[in-house]
């Protein structure tokens, strides 16, 4: 029997190709990759550390929503506030660096799958970015985290567009730059440099399109309302640059910041030099030779400015990418295969022996002595450029609690009757961020400060006639102008930055000391445009 002219042919069973399961295999491997990102920074935090110094005050931003700060744009504050409503535990605090750390490793993985990488460089990827300094990066509720991954969204990004020559791409970088600049200003530097990158490519002509200023339009206008806020407080970014400048970054030598671009990333030494190279020389990279000149145009930026050596963190990620893809290709055929166990075992080789200076496994003394063996490689300097016992975020993530245990002991003192006259007064932000966390408990009323953002939350003019200090001793003079001083105690943990730290009460406030104290607050926020 003859089958109808109109009948269709019965389609054929398939099963799925050597491609498409290739295809799937990668995406699993990704997704599986991605979730053991996200999970092994759960995993290392011993319990006798606290939160870190710089997480109080950001935790305090969530309490004040406002379109910029005097230290950072205001997207860490709704990052805050999102915390704050989940019971601001130490799950949630630490969501959000462990989300965008894995987020960050998913990008990089889509850009492998973009430039044809397969199995092996998924793999590569993975384990250079897992077992590097992004695992301390994302540890800490800080703008870090979310700023590489806007970084290697930036270059993944730009990468689609050279593939494709699609502007939506260009848009989606414009509305990224715009979140990535509320989030951290250093976000200028890739603006810079991929400028220049334009200017010296044949992308140059994008100059001539109105894509590139519609896309220049959209950033401006997103990042115009924290521009405002910057205006009507006379431009804080600047005081604190130079604030930074004269506390931090003159203790920036060059040989040691070159020095820490290989110590955090040295798992990934093999890799991402080779990403560079491949940028520049080799046939299939050379289309993306943008990216190369975007990397040495931040870096020799952060070298002139002595910017900090973590700055840097967000030109890695797409490097080391990039190289994984490289290596695949070198590695495909004879002896050359057998590389890839060693490329893959590097990373474990480096970070097992330092893995307790990463991360926090072991307890703080344990952590002091087992760091005297690297102090060469400068684990131990801190930003005022001399080796402590621990590395300074470690430091910084103790003697909080002992501290609030400190105030409440010494809130406990104050007649019930003048507690409401009485102010919790920090030394810094660290201080007042810290007794605001666990001071919850104690019902402690808000801890003030005179710097920072504190500063401008400020109530004034401030009524008091007690007052629990927190810091150094007061000056002599000033102590004559309360009834009575009382030491209450200091922070003893010999391994803290806040050793040493006092908590006295002093009580029954003289006119003459409220003032003083007004009016240096009222100084001091004169600078930031408070007139009044």
């Amino acid at each position: 029997m003859q089958p109808s002219v109109n009948a269709q042919p019965k389609p054929r069973e398939s099963n799925p190709t050597v491609e498409n399961a290739g295809r799937v295999f990668s995406t699993r491997l990704l997704l599986y990759l991605t979730l053991a990102k996200f999970t092994i920074q759960y995993l290392f935090l011993n319990p006798a550390y606290q939160l870190h110094r710089d997480e109080y005050l950001y935790l305090d931003q969530g309490k004040h929503l406002a379109w910029g700060f005097l230290e950072v744009p205001p997207v860490i504050s709704v990052l805050a506030w999102f915390t704050q409503l989940m019971g601001n535990n130490i799950f949630w605090v630490k969501f959000w660096p462990a989300l965008f750390g894995a987020l960050t490793l998913y990008v990089m993985g889509k850009t492998v799958q973009k430039l044809g990488g397969g199995t092996f460089a998924l793999l590569l990827t993975g384990v250079c970015f897992i077992f590097s300094a992004y695992l301390r990066l994302n540890l800490l509720f800080q703008p870090n985290s979310l700023d590489i991954l806007l970084w290697t969204l930036y270059f993944y990004l730009l990468i689609r567009f050279i593939q494709t020559n699609k502007n939506n791409y260009l848009y989606a970088l414009g509305f990224a730059l715009a979140i990535g600049l509320l989030n951290k200003y250093t976000v200028g530097f890739f603006i810079i440099g991929t400028l220049v990158g334009f200017l010296l490519t044949r992308y140059r002509q994008l100059f001539r399109q109105k894509v590139f200023y519609w896309t220049t339009l959209l950033t401006a206008v997103l990042v115009l309302p924290n521009l405002i806020w910057q205006l009507q407080h006379d431009l804080p970014f600047f005081t604190h640059m130079r604030e930074l400048q004269e506390r931090q970054l003159q203790h920036v030598a060059l040989g040691d910041f070159l020095k820490d671009q290989i110590i955090m990333c040295i798992g990934a030494l093999p890799v991402w030099p080779l990403g560079l190279g491949a940028l520049f020389l080799s046939r299939w990279g050379k289309p993306y030779v943008l990216l190369g000149i975007i990397f040495l145009v931040v870096m020799g930026l952060l070298i002139g400015l002595q910017g900090k050596n973590y700055y840097t963190l967000g030109l890695y990620p797409i490097l080391i990418a990039i190289g994984s893809v490289s290596w695949e290709k070198i590695t495909q055929q004879s002896w050359q295969y057998w590389l890839r166990p060693v490329l893959l075992a590097f990373p474990f080789f480096f970070l097992f022996p330092v893995f307790p200076l990463v991360l926090p496994v072991l307890s703080p003394l344990a952590t002091a002595t087992y760091a005297t063996k690297f102090i060469d490689f400068g684990i131990l300097r801190w930003e005022d450029g001399q080796n402590h016992q621990l590395p300074q975020d470690y430091a910084d993530m103790l003697g909080w609690q002992e501290l609030t245990d400190l105030v409440a002991k010494a809130y406990a003192q104050i007649p019930p009757n003048q507690r409401q006259q009485t102010i919790i007064l920090c030394d810094n932000y660290g201080q007042a961020g810290a007794i605001n966390y666990y001071g919850r408990k104690a019902n402690l009323p808000p801890a003030h400060a005179e710097n920072a953002s504190y500063l401008l939350w400020l109530p004034q003019p401030l009524t008091f006639r007690n007052v629990i200090l927190v810091g150094d001793t007061p000056d002599p003079e000033h102590q004559k102008l309360f009834r009575s001083i009382k030491n209450i105690g200091r922070i003893s943990d010999s391994l803290a930055r806040e050793k040493g730290t006092s908590v006295i009460v002093l009580t029954g406030a003289d006119q003459q000391i409220i003032d003083i104290v007004n009016n240096r607050i009222k100084e001091k926020k004169a600078v930031f445009g408070y007139k009044n």
